[in-house]
């Protein structure tokens, strides 16, 4: 059998380092195209040989890795991941386009960044062993410190030190939390064992209800800084914001930290010390993210980081559909990360290139922008509306499914983060009023419209916006089916 888990991940890395080694442009955008096009090949390849019907983790590879401490190469797909691995295979090359005319200092290590980048986070969702995921999640900080470091805006180096402090200490705590379950369990069966499952499975043998609150909360803490969730949010605007074009969107891309609260923190919730307690957590964290990112977008007269805020908002919708608990508000969940992915790379990518004609993302500076630039602004548009949730799109179904759903388990968090809905509507159109329409600001000189292959790169993006938007299902079957079986482990535990 292909290993073609193996390959989606070898692959990015390989070309990554011929990327390196490249001397000119020319040659490091065509080997950057190759790799990401061979990894979208396979995985296309997997999506429609995969059983959306099954929860069970399909194309498996297992191989004895460092035996004495009970660490396996184990990597496995299912209805958790596979969506996500798609986004990032379909969006990547087609960010490797949107670039393809840019010219910037050592175009070899900036394309090479971003191989890595794909490489380390397809990497983080396929493995089933906790060293293999723990590795991959940190190689995923490396190329975004440096993508931001280099390329990155006036004040690069405060937010990407921010960014790698703020991270690598969360994803610290987190190996505290790992490592806790890893011995707590070898303790218990006298093996050691770094699998996921294996640890997950041991979690509710821990005596302690402390002890488990504690690993639990160690765990949670990494997740929800990576997602980020308010309040440990502030180093997503300053990095987003200062990030090139292409870095802003490997950021959106990085959808780590929601498939781990799918993967591990809600598998485990149910034998905490306080399960209830955790709900909580989960439910309040997720509303107020939802409002009170709403509000700081509201605020901002930078495009960039309005949208950068408006990020911190919708993940708010990943936490709150997890605190519900079903199964519907679950798949909702996942849902806004894979719809979250495709609208905000594509409102990052309408941002840079308004600052690369008109040298600004002023809101206030700018204005009829669509008579100058109407195919930036059909496409704009589209995000905008998908990202307010408007019927029809993409956005709109995450949150309706986690609105609706969770409401039967989490009532009052709903109730509170539907305030956050009349204020996302209201950033959107106000951005969109000023920027688009209205009387063109002349003070800001000519400018063009989208290159042709940055109208291909977007306009792909956008139809997918469109086709998810009408036609769910050929993702949002496997969420459901494997937000189902994460549910059923819930229910036979009590919870």
């Amino acid at each position: 059998m292909l290993p073609v888990l193996s390959l989606i991940v070898l692959i990015p890395l390989l070309f990554s380092a011929f990327a390196f080694l490249t001397k000119k442009r020319e040659q490091a955008r065509v080997v950057a195209l190759m790799g990401t096009l061979i990894t979208l090949i396979l995985t296309l390849y997997m999506y429609f040989s995969f059983d959306s019907s099954s929860a069970a983790m399909q194309f498996e590879e297992l191989a004895s890795w460092i035996p004495s401490l009970g660490i396996n190469y184990h990597l496995g797909v299912d209805g958790v991941s596979m969506p996500l691995i798609l986004l990032n295979a379909i969006v990547i090359p087609l960010l490797i386009l949107f670039t393809w005319d840019d010219v910037r200092s050592t175009p070899n290590r900036f394309y090479g960044l971003i191989l890595a980048m794909q490489g380390a986070v397809i990497g983080v969702f396929i493995s089933l062993d906790f060293f293999l995921f723990y590795v991959f999640w940190e190689l995923t900080l490396i190329p975004l410190f440096f993508m931001v470091n280099i390329w990155g805006g006036p004040n690069k180096r405060h937010a990407s030190i921010k960014f790698f402090i703020y991270t690598h200490v969360a994803s610290l705590v987190m190996l505290l939390g790992i490592f806790g379950l890893y011995f707590a369990a070898w303790d218990q069966t006298g093996v050691a064992n770094m699998g996921i499952a294996h640890l997950m499975s041991q979690f509710p043998m821990i005596g302690s209800g402390i002890a488990r609150d504690a690993i639990f909360l160690a765990l949670l803490f990494g997740f929800l800084v990576k997602l980020p969730i308010v309040p440990f949010h502030s180093w997503l605007p300053d990095a987003y914001a200062e990030a090139p074009t292409a870095g802003s969107v490997l950021f959106i891309l990085l959808k780590i930290a929601g498939y781990g609260i799918f993967r591990v923190i809600l598998p485990m919730l149910p034998a905490t010390g306080s399960p209830d307690m955790m709900i909580t957590i989960l439910g309040l964290l997720g509303s107020v993210s939802i409002v009170y990112g709403a509000f700081l977008a509201l605020s901002q007269k930078d495009l960039k980081r309005m949208v950068a805020y408006s990020s911190v908002s919708h993940m708010g919708f990943v936490a709150l559909g997890a605190a519900g608990l079903v199964t519907l508000s679950i798949s909702g969940a996942m849902f806004q990360q894979f719809s979250h992915g495709l609208i905000l790379s594509i409102m990052f990518m309408s941002v840079g290139v308004i600052q690369a004609s008109t040298g600004t993302r002023n809101i206030n500076d700018l204005g009829g922008l669509a008579t100058k630039m109407p195919k930036l602004a059909v496409i704009m548009m589209l995000a905008f509306m998908a990202s307010l949730g408007l019927p029809g799109l993409t956005g709109f179904i995450a949150e309706f499914m986690v609105f609706t759903f969770s409401y039967v388990n989490v009532p009052t968090f709903v109730i509170l983060a539907l305030f956050g809905v009349v204020i996302t509507a209201g950033y959107h159109l106000w951005a969109m009023q000023r920027t688009m329409f209205g009387v063109y600001n002349g003070k800001i000189g000519e400018v063009l419209d989208l290159s042709n292959v940055q109208t291909f790169s977007m306009a792909v993006i956008a139809l997918l916006v469109l086709y998810f938007g009408l036609n769910p299902s050929p993702v949002l079957d496997m969420m459901i089916t494997g937000s189902n079986e994460i549910v059923s482990l819930m229910a036979a535990m009590g919870v």
